[in-house]
């Protein structure tokens, strides 16, 4: 049997979680991941592993343009979830059909599938899973026309991804987000958004995104007239052969309109027709649309009336596909200029009369944006303040509880018998009855109290063990042998320590390791001496004597990795994962 399919249902459910965390960050490793636990969840007959992972593959076919393979995958994905009892993945489910019908410009059916993810959304605690929400739900809003309610969506969207996402996840969501407003007229807050995603694409190298970013970020300038900048900006893009088909089409035309602006009219040419050569070749009925919208324009400019006229009478034909008010009002502008043109004054004053309407209709939108925008911006600050607050007051009651927990040891020789009785207590709820090691719930609250403490002020790495092959042991040799070599480890581990380090049992055959004013390499360091003694350990039940027994580690510092526990946590255990698929018996730290 393979080895993906040893895998037991927690890892099934860990390597999901990172497969849904790569979506934004690197979907070739995602697409790898995702194989592995549909094979592995498949074959163990797993049914809650298998669903999520197939929300997964569903969100990989999406955006590889596999519209009616994936909705064939996704109909029956809701009733399963609904059987589990599983609103998470329901909501995950609508929303991935609210985003085909999206797709196919099936408006009503959309909003029906986005509206239900919604109001499951109101009964479970934020995630990853609710970032997708809000960011497919305003890229809906938008080629639905429901322009009020897009930027919300969007910022819902930053500030889950400011929690529980990657540096990828926030630069998607400011980008989508300025994209927003650009259609909506307001280019003032779409610059400054844009300049922040590329930012951040520089602070973390996630290049990746950095193509879509800088298209955006020269459509706004083109809309100013500044073709020469937006040229600037677009020229580095055109040999990225990572960029996605769809995402290349819309560079080549915007840098086709940016020559035409310019005069040059071959250089527009030939970018125009490879820009519409890929629009076609991936179904992408936006960027078709603009390519037409380009030639038509390119074609007015040469004097090419009738050709003009057919070119932005196919992109008005394509408007079905979305309402997005940018597109709407150069098409229809095109249209009543190319009319005039030819003469034909009353068709050329009935589409002026449509673009002056919208127009006026965009020009308010776009006021109604940035008053709009502001009132967000500031609702979305009283409730970060207010869910920061709480988190203060829970680090400081954790604290406070530390402090009493030594007040009562300073005591103990006045209340001895009372505090003895009290401790044993304690101790029962925050110890693993095998081990004797701290359990994961007590670890997790010393973490949040040390690097509230530590205020980014001194590094503390965070390391998570596991043992290589225990079941193999388990089946080999039995429980009772699998138990004697969980304390021995623990025992080992615990005397190589410092007293400011702790250690606890985090689960099954799983380690975590806190270690204060120790950086990476320290941490690194200290695994390596922990592995050789380990490999050299007899462990002994019975008649049975085993050695060469081997860990893998993965390790995460603060605040290089992460600033919380859960990024912490979470980068430590795609290090695991890293060590384990490159052959196991190592220490790995974070990227």
């Amino acid at each position: 049997m393979s080895e993906n399919y040893s895998l037991d249902r927690s890892e099934i459910d860990r390597l999901n979680l990172q497969c849904l965390s790569l979506l934004m960050a690197d979907r070739s490793e995602a697409k790898r991941i995702n194989q592995i636990v549909l094979d592995a969840a498949q074959a163990q007959g797993y049914g809650r592993g298998l669903a999520y992972a197939q929300i997964n593959q569903l969100s990989l076919m999406v955006y590889g343009g596999e519209i009616e393979s994936a909705e064939q995958i996704c109909l029956p994905l809701i009733e399963r979830f609904r059987a589990l009892g599983d609103i998470e993945g329901q909501m995950a489910a609508h929303v991935c059909l609210g985003t085909i019908n999206s797709r196919r410009a099936n408006f009503v059916v959309s909003g029906q599938h986005f509206d239900t993810a919604h109001n499951l959304a109101s009964m479970i605690p934020d995630s990853l899973f609710k970032f997708s929400l809000y960011n497919r739900a305003g890229i809906d809003a938008i080629n639905r026309g429901e322009n009020h309610l897009a930027p919300r969506n969007f910022l819902l969207a930053v500030d889950m991804s400011e929690r529980f996402g990657t540096p990828s996840h926030r630069v998607n969501s400011l980008s989508n987000l300025a994209s927003c407003q650009h259609d909506l007229g307001n280019d003032e807050d779409a610059v400054p958004l844009l300049q922040e995603a590329l930012g951040i694409i520089r602070q973390y190298n996630v290049n990746h995104l950095k193509p879509l970013v800088s298209a955006n970020l020269a459509m706004c300038l083109l809309a100013t007239g500044k073709a020469n900048n937006a040229l600037t900006i677009l020229q580095p893009l055109f040999d990225e052969a990572n960029t996605e088909p769809g995402e290349r089409a819309f560079i080549f035309c915007l840098a086709a309109h940016s020559y035409l602006l310019l005069k040059d009219y071959a250089a527009a040419q030939t970018w125009l027709e490879q820009a519409q050569r890929l629009a076609i070749e991936c179904d992408d009925h936006e960027e078709q649309m603009h390519g037409w919208l380009v030639s038509g324009m390119m074609a007015m400019a040469q004097g090419r009336s009738q050709d003009a006229l057919v070119s932005f009478q196919q992109a008005f034909e394509l408007l079905s596909f979305t309402r997005n008010p940018f597109y709407q009002q150069q098409i229809i502008k095109g249209l009543a200029d190319v009319k005039a043109f030819l003469g034909e004054w009353k068709s050329a004053y009935t589409y002026l009369q449509q673009y002056q309407t919208q127009f006026e209709e965009r020009s308010k939108s776009a006021r109604d944006s940035r008053i709009l925008m502001r009132n967000l911006e500031k609702e979305m600050k009283n409730i970060k303040e207010e869910r920061d607050k709480a988190l203060e007051l829970q680090a400081a009651r954790e604290a406070e509880n530390q402090q009493l927990a030594s007040l009562n040891k300073e005591l103990s020789y006045q209340i001895h018998h009372v505090n003895s009785l009290q401790q044993a207590l304690k101790e029962q709820v925050i110890r693993d009855h095998l081990t004797g090691l701290y359990n994961r719930r007590h670890f997790e609250t010393c973490l949040n109290a040390v690097l509230h403490e530590s205020k980014g002020k001194t590094v503390v790495s965070v390391v998570i063990l596991d043992l290589d092959f225990f079941k193999r042991v388990n089946d080999t040799w039995g429980h009772a042998f699998g138990d004697e070599v969980l304390i021995q480890f623990s025992r080992l581990v615990e005397s190589q320590l410092r007293t400011s380090d702790m250690l606890c049992r985090y689960g099954g055959e799983e380690f975590c390791l806190l270690m204060r004013e120790a950086d990476s390499r320290i941490a690194r360091s200290k695994m390596q001496t922990i592995a050789d003694k380990y490999r050299a350990l007899k462990i002994s039940h019975g008649e049975t004597t085993i050695s060469d027994c081997t860990f893998s580690a993965g390790i995460a510092e603060f605040p290089l990795h992460g600033e919380t526990r859960h990024e912490l946590l979470m980068r430590a255990d795609t290090a695991l994962y890293v060590a384990k698929m490159a052959g196991r018996d190592q220490a790995r730290i974070a990227e």
